[in-house]
């Protein structure tokens, strides 16, 4: 985020077109923000290994169960704080960046352009306000300052003034851009926050549960489907609570699959809302009114480092049919296409299309050292020799 000047001028009431009636009214002040929306703000490690004696700090938007903290605490002594300069460690999420933002509209000008405009305006204006302006301008370097409305359209751009100034509004800014600014309450947290390592909240969910908490497997997956497949709601809430505190990491192929297979009905139970489930929700990066396809479920194996044959295996057994029917996506590729079984009859022959030829992989092989063998005796041998159009002789060495 910078830290913008901000300048806004005002026609004074008794100007219409008389120059010795003109007097610009000013105002300068600074807000610390950026335009458009991109979360510069936090870059959040993902890793956290818990040590002893370590004090949490949570940012705005952190969805961290406190109770499940208990764990750590008995563990490693590990405590939160309030206050974040005492702090050893700081946590986020996704959603922190919006709770500790707001987003207002600003019109903003080029910073020359602006200058151009006040060496005209200067004898226009009280001698202090002009040399207050002079000096913030001294010493800014970023390319606009932030104005408004009125100071764009009825002063830079007014036909009416006594000197001869055209601002060009197809080279230049006419309408106003969003500007995401730091929440009044947390400019304070900025500036202790802005050099230092932040975390994900996800990187401390994976240490909530402890390794005793339950891992879904292909068995308990087969389980909780059927829940899930229950008319009866209680049975939805009671997967949905096997999943908030299972072992987050050892089940995030069967997580992802009942999320795929399940999310209506689980964006339809209010225990979504939960604190725990809203853990899970924030570790796998997923929102309300979420849906999880085949691809989100590939991408959520690649953030986590769980590419495995094995895991690319059960997605395909349970959900090859859909990749067969919807063909080229993300992460997955139709290789070969053949006919159905009464062409096949009709052909009285096997046939397959290959769309996509197999990747060569250079062969690596561990360096062999040579071994010499020196023999003591060098024992005679006969050499047959073929010469080209020449009877064949022998030869002894």
């Amino acid at each position: 985020m910078n830290t913008y000047l901000k300048i806004t001028m005002a026609l004074n009431d008794k100007f219409y077109d008389d120059a010795k009636d003109l007097n610009l009214a000013s105002q300068i002040e600074f807000c610390t923000g950026e335009f458009g929306y991109n979360n510069t703000l936090l870059n959040l490690e993902t890793v956290y290994t818990p040590s002893l004696n370590d004090r949490l700090y949570f940012l705005k938007g952190v969805t961290i169960p406190r109770v499940k903290m208990k764990n750590l605490a008995v563990d490693y002594k590990i405590k939160t704080v309030r206050d974040i300069t005492d702090a050893t460690h700081i946590f986020g999420s996704s959603n922190s960046f919006d709770k500790i933002t707001d987003s207002i509209y600003e019109y903003k000008i080029a910073t020359e352009e602006f200058k151009a405009f006040m060496l005209l305006a200067k004898d226009y204006m009280d001698v202090f306000k002009y040399e207050r302006i002079e000096t913030a301008l001294e010493f800014y370097t970023l390319p606009e300052i932030l104005t408004d409305h009125n100071t764009l359209h009825n002063v830079i751009s007014s036909r009416s003034l006594p000197f001869d100034y055209t601002y060009d509004f197809e080279k230049y800014y006419r309408y106003s851009e969003r500007f995401v600014i730091l929440s009044a309450d947390q400019k304070d947290n900025y500036e202790f926050i802005i050099n230092k390592t932040l975390y994900d909240e996800s990187a401390l969910l994976l240490h909530l549960n402890g390794d005793a908490a339950i891992e879904i497997d292909n068995v308990m997956f087969e389980s909780l489907s059927e829940m899930f497949a229950s008319s009866d709601r209680d049975n939805w809430t009671l997967a949905m609570e096997i999943m908030a505190n299972c072992h987050y990491d050892k089940s995030l192929l069967y997580l992802e699959l009942l999320f795929c297979d399940h999310s209506y009905k689980i964006n339809d139970t209010k225990t979504k809302s939960h604190v725990n489930f809203k853990s899970l929700l924030s570790f796998l990066g997923k929102s309300y009114g979420y849906t999880t396809n085949v691809d989100d479920i590939m991408s959520s194996l690649k953030k986590h480092n769980k590419f495995t044959k094995e895991n690319l295996d059960i997605i395909l057994k349970l959900h090859g049919d859909v990749i067969q029917n919807s063909g080229d996506s993300d992460y997955f590729k139709v290789k070969v296409i053949t006919v159905n079984s009464e062409t096949l009859d009709i052909m009285k022959k096997d046939y397959t299309y290959t769309m996509i030829e197999d990747p060569i992989f250079e062969a690596t092989f561990p360096e062999i050292e040579e071994t010499v063998m020196i023999e003591e005796e060098i024992v005679p041998e006969l050499i047959k020799i073929q010469v080209q159009d020449e009877p064949t002789d022998y030869f002894t060495l």
